[in-house]
């Protein structure tokens, strides 16, 4: 149900209308599935950690994503403005990479995720 809404709001050209995301700046494992991840603003951050279990385990996240249910190789990720998972053998950005775009992972923190760090109100 959560990647059926992402898909409802990525196909909504109206809501991407004048929207720019940044992206990510960081991205480190918690403990199992859980990330702490770093997004961009102007002059700040904002801090999110996800879960991604209920993402990866508990629905069914696509043939893509189906790797990332080892957890040594879903642990082995970086933000680099996508979050991103290089190849676990190489570390190399190849055909065997996986990614999110930030404009995703960005939804399901705001729905899901636990707010660690909102951005100052002076940036």
């Amino acid at each position: 149900m959560k990647w059926k809404a992402w898909s409802q709001l990525a196909q909504d050209e109206i809501h991407w209308q004048n929207r720019c995301e940044k992206g990510l700046l960081k991205a480190e494992p918690v403990k199992d599935y859980v990330l702490r991840l770093w997004f961009e603003e102007t002059m700040d951050v904002t801090i999110y950690e996800l879960n991604f279990a209920p993402l990866l385990i508990d629905e069914n996240p696509g043939k893509a994503l189906l790797p990332l249910r080892d957890i040594k190789r879903f642990q082995f990720v970086k933000g680099d403005y996508a979050l991103v998972w290089p190849n676990p053998e190489t570390g190399e950005y190849d055909e065997n990479v996986i990614d999110l775009a930030p404009e995703c992972v960005r939804f399901f923190c705001e729905r899901y995720g636990k707010l660690v760090k909102a951005p100052s109100l002076a940036a």
